[in-house]
């Protein structure tokens, strides 16, 4: 039988600080320690048909720098669309724990249009793809409108995708009913100007991708715009310019889709232009300019459709998940010039997504993000660090004493095989003040996961850990948590805590892949002896979904008036994706109080298994007769 005492003494189990009546032990700190001051690289990853690559290694990036290659310290993929569950439709689950490989933030979207390449009557399209569009964004997504070359930004990046919506409905076509070589010229020129201005805006502030949507019906590729023998014309299109565009969509973080509609062009082709005023370098193809624009911006071009697997569908799939890969650096990066850009893998059949330009700020503008940042550091800022991928959780739970309150954090790196060198958590209210710490001991941090306690008042609070690991990599993990004891009857119910069973002990476990059954862990208090309960654990779908497989508690007590119940669930035929388990505890004859967590399994053995539908969950649901448990 597993017990909190037992699972607190021998194992690495976190509860120990409660069960043992643990302070923060601020007597054996680890002495703080100070990252490396690392820059990151970001850029996808993607198989032919658009679906991020999920588990690249270091070891399959070659990266250079202004023609010299760096090494890449770490990778990292950062995940921005929303984890599915295994019923689309419902209400996406709270999440399981707080980690730094996902953004919270969702996507970063830009619908740029280029109203000027195309004849009013052809918006039909537009608005249709746009409308598949909006319908798949999460909402956490943020999407903005913006038109060029005069109208600016219509709407500002918001998660009220009605709003673009509605905003698009009003834009038409502004082009003329024929277009000569020197007036594609001469658009193209102001819409090139014009995205440099809205690309530098944000150049320096950016602290994650923003992926833009171009769409434009043509643009010049460059040209003189005049004989050969007579000086440039007023709508020469320089290549500068283009180059420009490039720099500042790298300095701006921006990943560019360069995309066509055929039936928007202004004209079925452009008119030539006579011996005075063509035959020189340049060309009327108004492709040849989108051809330029994708390869300056390291964009991928693509042909504007209605379908949700089109080119805005592709999109979706394409910016779900993105990678970091750290870097040492060097003198040069840091002062804040544009730098020429490569990455190639060596892994066959994937497609890399970058820009050919970087510009790393400079150290005074990257604020409030600290340099060499100790753990301390980490938790005084807002700024995710994402050099150490790291997960965390934060459960609640009483003292021996059952009347004070205590919040058990479980963290660990992403990677088994780290090893963190120092570690700092602390609980944050509402209003963002620090109301409690704790800070691992040597001990502490040879487990894995780590585990701790701080003191804290019921209420609600944001959960920080900041880690450094051996060689130096710093990171942050955020949750946000409900510190509380639920009552039933006399009866006080602890956080329910998901692990496994190792060697007799209970391990808690953030996160599972290929394990046959996960341990569900809870705590009672306050009963007398004698008290009859009703208890059982089942994994379900959605937060109010059918119990997919229900099985008793079985329950020990393990002090005066404190009982330690567990439940084996079965996953291992579970699909990949979130789940809620539920914990359902009640005195004999009243009703049933209920305590929850999210279990998320990840891809592992069968990382093709298909996820069921809703009505062969409800086709495969088991049901365990509860137990009547007696103390």
């Amino acid at each position: 039988m597993f017990t909190l005492d037992r699972c607190i003494r021998l194992s690495a189990a976190a509860l120990v600080a409660l069960a043992c009546g643990m302070g923060i032990a601020a007597q054996q700190k680890v002495p703080p320690e100070r990252g490396i001051d690392l820059v990151a690289v970001d850029f996808n990853a993607v198989t032919r048909d658009g679906a991020p690559v999920e588990d690249l290694k270091p070891e399959e990036i070659s990266l250079r720098i202004a023609g010299k290659r760096r090494v890449v310290g770490s990778l990292q993929l950062i995940s921005v669309a929303a984890t599915s569950t295994p019923d689309a439709a419902a209400p996406a689950l709270p999440a399981p724990f707080g980690t730094n490989s996902t953004s919270d933030t969702g996507r970063a979207l830009v619908l740029i249009v280029d109203d000027d390449s195309f004849r009013a009557g052809r918006e039909a399209p537009l608005r249709e793809a746009v409308d598949q569009l909006i319908a798949r964004l999460s909402p956490r997504d943020r999407l903005s409108l913006v038109t060029m070359p005069y109208g600016g930004v219509k709407v500002p990046p918001t998660t009220d995708h009605t709003r673009v919506r509605t905003a698009l409905g009003r834009i038409v076509g502004q082009a003329t009913g024929s277009e000569t070589g020197s007036d594609l010229a001469c658009r193209t020129g102001r819409t090139l100007e014009s995205l440099i201005g809205y690309l530098d805006s944000s150049h320096g502030i950016r602290e994650t991708p923003v992926t833009i949507m171009f769409i434009t019906g043509g643009l010049a590729a460059p040209r003189r715009d005049a004989p050969v023998t007579m000086g440039p014309g007023m709508c020469e299109l320089r290549t500068e310019l283009f180059s420009q565009v490039g720099v500042s969509a790298g300095a701006a973080r921006a990943q560019f889709y360069v995309i066509q509609p055929d039936n928007m062009l202004a004209t079925g082709g452009v008119q030539r232009e006579n011996i005075a005023g063509s035959g020189f370098s340049g060309s009327d193809n108004p492709l040849e300019g989108i051809e330029h624009l994708a390869g300056v911006t390291g964009g991928k071009m693509l042909q504007l459709t209605g379908s949700a697997d089109g080119a805005l569908g592709r999109v979706l799939r394409e910016s779900s998940a993105y990678y970091l890969a750290a870097l040492e650096p060097e003198r040069s990066d840091r002062s804040g010039r544009t730098q020429q850009l490569e990455i190639r893998l060596s892994r066959p059949g994937v497609e890399v997504r970058s820009r050919p330009h970087i510009t790393f700020a400079r150290p005074e503008t990257v604020n409030p993000r600290p340099i060499n940042p100790s753990p301390r550091d980490m938790l005084s800022v807002a700024t995710v660090f994402r050099d150490l991928p790291l997960r965390a959780s934060g459960y609640a739970a009483l003292d021996p004493d059952g009347k004070t309150l205590r919040v058990v954090t479980i963290a660990e790196p992403v990677d088994p095989a780290v090893r963190l060198g120092s570690l700092v958590a602390a609980l944050f209210d509402r209003d963002g003040k620090s109301v409690s710490h704790w800070t691992a001991t040597a001990e502490e941090l040879q487990r894995s996961p780590v585990i701790g306690a701080m003191p804290a008042e019921p209420g609600a609070y944001r959960l920080r850990v900041a880690a450094i690991d051996t060689g130096g990599r710093s990171g942050t993990a955020d949750y946000e948590l409900e510190a509380e004891i639920v009552q039933t009857g006399p009866l006080k119910l602890s956080s329910l805590i998901l692990g496994l069973s190792r060697e007799g002990r209970f391990a808690p476990r953030l996160q599972f892949t290929t394990e046959p059954v996960a341990i569900g862990y809870l705590e009672m208090y306050g009963a007398d002896a004698g008290t009859r309960i009703s208890s059982a654990l089942e994994i379900a779908a959605t937060m109010n979904g059918p119990a997919l497989v229900a099985v008793p508690f079985a329950v020990e007590r393990t002090g005066e008036n404190r009982y330690a119940a567990t439940g084996a669930i079965p996953i291992a035929a579970l699909p990949p994706g979130d789940y809620i388990v539920r914990a359902l505890v009640g005195i004999e004859g009243q009703a049933l109080t209920r305590v929850v967590r999210t279990l998320r399994k990840a891809a592992g053995s069968a990382p093709n298994a298909q996820r069921p539908t809703p009505k062969e969950l409800s086709a495969a649901r088991l049901r365990s007769p509860w137990e009547l448990v007696v103390w």
